[in-house]
């Protein structure tokens, strides 16, 4: 397993409401040393998935 398949798969779905949007990443909770730059996230439906590719971050709204 190649270090960047090995981080992606350490990160889990991160569930987001309708309220949180419009999202970006990284989050304002991101550890600095792992900021990258800015990704807005368009998330429109329930279910919808992104994976940041940046980081690997996959969101998923929720309601």
């Amino acid at each position: 397993m190649s270090e960047a398949t090995a981080t992606k798969a350490a990160f889990h779905v991160i569930p987001v409401s309708r309220k949180q949007l419009p999202l970006s990443c990284p989050n304002a909770g991101t550890n600095p040393a792992e900021l990258h730059p800015r990704v807005f996230i368009a998330l429109k439906k329930s279910g919808d998935r992104f994976s940041c590719p940046y980081c690997g971050a996959e969101y998923e709204l929720k309601d």
